[in-house]
């Protein structure tokens, strides 16, 4: 059993010192101190047990220099911050707390002593919580459209998620931290995404609530994107992969499910499933979206990828354990052959879905980073050029198989036009990337006719923003844009400059102010993009020339814009590495 304050005052009293259940299990000296009999009472237990380890005393110094009392807690256990945390030493937090009076962990948290267990929590009161994740669904699930809201409440009222995945909920908690309208909770957004980080970091192969993992993941690897922690978001996909394949989910609705040699750890329910083929979806968009602009390769394998598109956001929403997808609505089978993919449809036909149509345009934008990106066919040569002209058919026949509702924002339901923004900026992208050619490999007609497709797309892409902006600015404020609106800005920066346009450096000035209001809510991506904008406008004519002429690898490979980035960030004195 967990010492009890009961327990503890009868063992203090027989002079002998207290040790909770878990510290005698584990052979080490309690690190618990009677409080005072007047506090006694006041010592608030969690419902739920999980180890409390703090390894050093900074934590316990922030904590009570940063947050009051009664805004946080450490899993349930009411803290005196009045005490003096610089005389503790770091032996003294280096031992457990009893934290419950349960005997032991529950099979079903998946909390054990071995494992994926954290090492300590750093959660905020259940009140606190429920009003972070509110605004999270608020304000962020667009971008984020992978959690069955109504079952994930639900088991946050109940206090299981905190101890089921305490790494996703702190995840989420750092994305949208910056939004509540507290201080001393905004300030902890740091510790959060660092618990979550090194929590991921730790899980194995095969993690325990391995949804739960995957989906906080995708969490992680946004916010690292946002701060400036580039290398962390690269390196969260890889393992994400691996994981899934490990997991065997990879290949969720495939006919030959079962991974080799390994027991189904397959959700069994409807809505479990439609949850996690959202969040492997996610993967494979960041995954690409990651991909384009480094030349980097895709960490997600399309010919090993068998996940069905799902169902609308209505149908999922409505679903729980005991009602599923509903008369005619099923998942999407996915296909690698191109065009039929583009042109399949969500079921029923009638449905808005615009996620389904955000995985295709990520699937299209994936194939043409593949080609501009190959090792193996040369741009000059007559396979490259065949192939590049498939890919312009494939964007033409998706471009028309979009409904209406889909690329209007004034005739698209409300919740749905953050998603199409995301979808119509994608589109762009694809084809700004696919017609940025190198001159080299053209002669003059044919390299003028592909650059201005290339901007053609580019100024679709600030009809969007001019778009969202007549109805709120608060709908272009999405990471996965951030990266399209750059280099939407770049192709008029080259056409502007060679042709003294005005209007075009209106439409760049336009661009600017978005990642004006990024920086609003975002730590850093907004001021990286914005400087590097800044640095693009004060080249010379030769340089404007060269990238012309050099394509979008040579605009690519150009990093002196990220050198002045980091400079730029040294001298105001902040400190991020964005390498």
């Amino acid at each position: 059993m967990f010492a009890t304050a009961r327990e503890l005052r009868d063992i203090s009293g027989a002079g002998e010192r207290p040790s909770c259940s878990l510290c005698l299990r584990w052979g080490i000296l309690c690190g618990y101190t009677v409080p005072a009999s007047s506090r006694l009472e006041s010592v608030s237990f969690a419902p739920f047990p999980v180890p409390f380890l703090p390894t050093s005393s900074t934590l316990l110094r922030d904590f009570q220099e940063q947050a009051a009392p009664e805004s946080f807690q450490f899993l349930g256990v009411d803290l005196d911050t009045s005490t003096d945390f610089s005389t503790v030493t770091e032996q003294q937090l280096g031992y457990s707390l009893p934290i419950s009076d349960l005997s032991s962990f529950p099979a079903d948290l998946g909390v054990g002593l071995e494992g994926d267990a954290p090492s300590y929590i750093i959660l905020p009161t259940d009140d606190v919580l429920i009003e972070l994740i509110d605004l999270f669904f608020d304000h962020i699930y667009h971008i984020l459209p992978c959690f069955h809201k109504r079952s994930f409440m639900t088991k946050i009222r109940e206090g299981s998620l905190q101890a089921e995945s305490p790494m996703l909920l702190s995840a989420m908690c750092a994305i949208v931290a910056r939004r509540h309208h507290d201080a001393s909770v905004r300030s902890w957004q740091n510790e959060w995404y660092e618990f979550a980080r090194r929590e991921y970091n730790d899980t194995t192969r095969l993690p325990s609530h391995s949804l739960r993992g995957l989906q906080a993941a995708v969490c992680i690897m946004i916010h690292a994107y946002t701060i400036g922690d580039f290398s962390t978001a690269w390196l969260v996909l890889g393992k994400a992969w691996r994981q899934i394949c490990a997991l065997g989910f990879n290949r969720l609705d495939a006919d030959d499910w079962k991974p080799y040699g390994l027991p189904d750890s397959r959700p069994q329910t409807d809505v479990e499933k439609e949850e996690l083929r959202r969040t492997l979806w996610l993967h494979f968009v960041m995954d690409r979206n990651h991909s384009w602009p480094t030349g980097w390769p895709h960490a997600i394998d399309e010919r090993q990828f068998m996940v069905a598109i799902p169902v609308s956001e209505n149908i999922f929403q409505a679903m729980s354990p005991v009602v599923s997808y509903g008369d005619n609505a099923k998942p999407t089978p996915f296909t690698r052959r191109l065009n039929i993919l583009l042109l399949s449809q969500p079921t029923p036909s009638h449905s808005s879905n615009v996620f389904h149509y955000l995985v295709l345009s990520h699937v299209l934008l994936g194939r043409v980073t593949e080609t501009i990106h190959s090792l193996h066919d040369s741009p000059g040569s007559s396979e490259y050029a065949e192939e590049c002209d498939g890919l312009a058919s494939s964007i033409a026949i998706f471009r028309l198989s979009l409904p209406r509702t889909m690329t209007s924002l004034f005739e698209a339901p409300a919740e749905e036009r953050g998603q199409i923004i995301w979808l119509g900026m994608s589109v762009n992208t694809t084809s700004i990337l696919l017609h940025y050619w190198s001159a080299g490999y053209l002669d003059e007609d044919a390299a003028n006719e592909q650059f201005s497709r290339a901007v053609i797309a580019a100024k679709n892409t600030v009809q969007i923003v001019k778009d969202a902006s007549s109805i709120s600015t608060e709908l272009l404020l999405s990471a996965h844009v951030a990266a399209s609106l750059y280099i939407a800005a770049c192709v008029l920066i080259i056409q502007w400059r060679m042709t003294n346009n005005d209007n075009l450096k209106d439409d760049i000035d336009t661009i600017g102010l978005v990642f004006d209001r990024f920086s609003e809510v975002f730590t850093f991506i907004g001021l990286k993009f914005k400087i590097g904008l800044e640095h693009d406008l004060q080249k010379d004519m030769e340089n404007i020339v060269e990238l012309r002429t050099k394509g979008l690898k040579g605009l690519l490979a150009d990093c002196s814009k990220w050198t002045n980035v980091q400079e730029t960030l040294d001298a105001r004195g902040i400190q991020v590495n964005i390498t």
